[in-house]
């Protein structure tokens, strides 16, 4: 009977507290399915030691996300512990605290790897195939591979070895060391950030190893006949939250020059303007003034002639030769028409 209470103690003790190790590479991600559940009624705490620095501390019903630390629930509503954009700092032992006096002691180890230096971007117009690929370590080249999609608050599995989403393949070159995705015939809902990796299967829990691809739908829209291409999706690097930003705008990617020629349509537009109601002002004054060219020379450097003409008096004319100093440069002729 003692025996059996200490087995049974010892089944408790185990079962409240859960220790264990996951490796990830600097600039990749990771993602762990915890083994424990998920209550979506619950305060969520997650912690890194040892000097128990909080990361999160909040009760949602679906997603929990500070920075790049991200707790959620999957479909089969497990607790999953997402990490991003991982670096050295990052490793050391977490704390997370789940319900029911449960604690979970997860320890991070990152290496540095090659095949998860950078996230990619890939651009494809819709209705064309989309390739991508996906590298990763020597070490895991056996492991099953694995593609997802990050959503709002949800990640879903893509493809894999028990799922295969219709329109999406994967070839796996193992002397590589990286595996190709192929989506055919893509839609704007394509476009998304995929997170695709190899899966690491353990006895009570499982992490995948995460690369990161921004997939660009891009399609083109007819505007006035001349064709314009817009990117429909577009996914911002370094996100705050695991949700992808879906931004779909009418602009153009030469917005620059459309602007450019509007403005100068308008300066056009404004030239004219201005030119013709000049015009019109002098011709209801009557006034005609000519300047003839200047010529530089020791004489007269130039002349103006000016006519003016008045209806109200029409019967007496005047003409008058003035000059305005005795040194004067130019001279003036003004032809009056007076009527008394």
């Amino acid at each position: 009977m003692k025996i059996l209470l200490i087995f049974f103690t010892f089944y408790l003790i185990s079962d409240a507290v859960r220790c264990f190790s996951v490796t990830g590479y600097s600039g990749g991600s990771i993602l762990v399915d915890s083994g424990k559940l998920w209550f979506s009624d619950s305060v969520k705490y997650m912690a890194k030691l040892p000097e128990w620095r909080t990361i999160i501390n909040e009760k949602h019903d679906k997603w929990i996300n500070e920075g790049r630390f991200t707790l959620f629930g999957n479909n089969e509503g497990k607790l999953m512990i997402y990490i991003r954009d991982l670096n050295q700092q990052d490793a050391g032992r977490y704390a997370i605290d789940v319900p029911h006096n449960q604690r979970i002691y997860m320890t991070l180890n990152v290496e540095e790897d090659s095949c998860c230096k950078v996230s990619k971007r890939v651009m494809v117009n819709i209705g064309e195939t989309a390739n991508f690929s996906c590298e990763y370590s020597p070490n895991h080249i056996n492991d099953v591979k694995i593609i997802f999609k990050e959503g709002k608050d949800f990640i879903e599995t893509i493809y894999s070895r028990w799922k295969k989403k219709e329109r999406f393949s994967i070839s796996d070159d193992k002397p590589k060391n990286l595996f190709s995705v192929r989506i055919t015939a893509v839609t704007p809902d394509d476009g998304g950030v995929y997170l695709c990796g190899v899966w690491i299967n353990r006895d009570s829990y499982s992490y995948f190893i995460i690369n990161t691809v921004h997939l660009h739908i891009i399609t083109a829209e007819i505007m006035g006949g001349i064709n314009i291409w817009q990117d429909f999706y577009f996914l911002t690097p370094g996100l705050h939250t695991a949700a992808k930003r879906r931004v779909k705008t009418t602009q153009p990617l030469d917005f620059s020059m459309i602007i450019i020629i509007s403005v100068c349509v308008i300066l056009l537009l404004i030239g004219g303007f201005t030119q013709t109601v000049w015009k019109l002002r002098h011709e209801r004054r009557g006034d005609v003034h000519a300047q003839l060219p200047t010529i530089p020379s020791d004489g007269l450097l130039y002349a103006a002639v000016s006519f003016q003409k008045h209806e109200e008096s029409l019967s007496d004319a005047t003409f008058a030769l003035s000059q305005d100093c005795i040194h004067s440069d130019y001279t003036t002729v003004i032809y009056h028409t007076r009527l008394n």
